[in-house]
């Protein structure tokens, strides 16, 4: 349940990170979604609920155990938000439409709707999160 991966402009990073064990949108843990009128685009920054079985020797001797990744989504044609939280985890699914990617999520008290013609993964990092969250 990975297709998102094969829809990225440019996937080979994710792709080293997880080998064959791709990770999939589900309970991704949205930090922020910025619009850019360049482009248009927007940019969303979260925390995958899957981290690496094999993570870069870097992350593991930091003790990092979150992955957080940033997708925007280029030349934006629709966009439509619904509310929003201080906390919100979302199914994100992302689909071909013709030459347009969908990008929907609609869990809770957010629901996201973006097409676009681009997905790019702009940024891939990790971090350690305390247990207690």
């Amino acid at each position: 349940m990975s297709g998102w991966v094969d829809l990225l402009s440019e996937s080979h990073g994710i792709r080293a990170i997880y080998g064959e064990d791709l990770p999939a949108l589900t309970s991704v843990d949205l930090h922020e979604l910025v619009l850019h009128r360049d482009g248009p685009r927007a940019t969303l920054r979260f925390d995958l609920s899957q981290f690496p079985k094999s993570p870069p020797k870097k992350w593991a001797d930091q003790g990092f155990n979150v992955v957080q990744v940033q997708l925007t989504l280029e030349d934006v044609l629709h966009l439509t938000i619904a509310g929003w939280t201080t906390r919100a985890v979302l199914d994100i699914n992302v689909e071909p439409t013709g030459k347009v990617l969908s990008l929907r999520a609609n869990n809770g008290p957010v629901g996201i709707s973006i097409d676009a013609r681009w997905l790019v993964l702009s940024h891939l990092s990790a971090y350690c999160r305390a247990s207690a969250e």
